[in-house]
């Protein structure tokens, strides 16, 4: 004889009420303990430690430092894209647009690809 779980039970006896009674309204009760949930701590033990090294050390930290890299990288390469920049120092594209614009010296001459910075010492 074939063994039956109380859930399989349960899932026939109720797929049987279910063609015997087709206009019937069926009601769940969800419980959820919400003073266990509220109290637990975010972040508990399963927050990871292992931080990626592959991050840049030697990043600047303020603005000045930031604006004396930019300008660093376009001696060295005057053709140096906005993306290498960001990368080369772990910040936005959108940081290094925003500082270019402070730094009245620095000029992109040419479009696209055939263009280049321009440093006014």
């Amino acid at each position: 004889m074939k063994e039956t779980s109380i859930s399989q039970i349960i899932l026939n006896l109720f797929i049987s009420y279910m063609h015997e009674n087709k206009e019937a309204i069926l009601l769940f009760r969800t419980i959820i303990p919400l003073k266990k949930i509220a109290t637990q701590k975010v972040g508990g033990g399963n927050v990871p430690h292992d931080v990626p090294h592959s991050v840049p050390h030697d990043v600047p930290q303020g603005r000045d430092e930031l604006i004396e890299f930019i300008k660093a990288q376009v001696r060295l390469n005057n053709k140096i894209t906005r993306q290498a920049i960001a990368e080369g120092v772990g910040v936005s594209v959108k940081t290094i647009q925003r500082t270019l614009k402070e730094i009245d010296n620095l000029k992109y001459v040419g479009s696209g690809n055939s263009g280049h910075w321009e440093l006014n010492e």
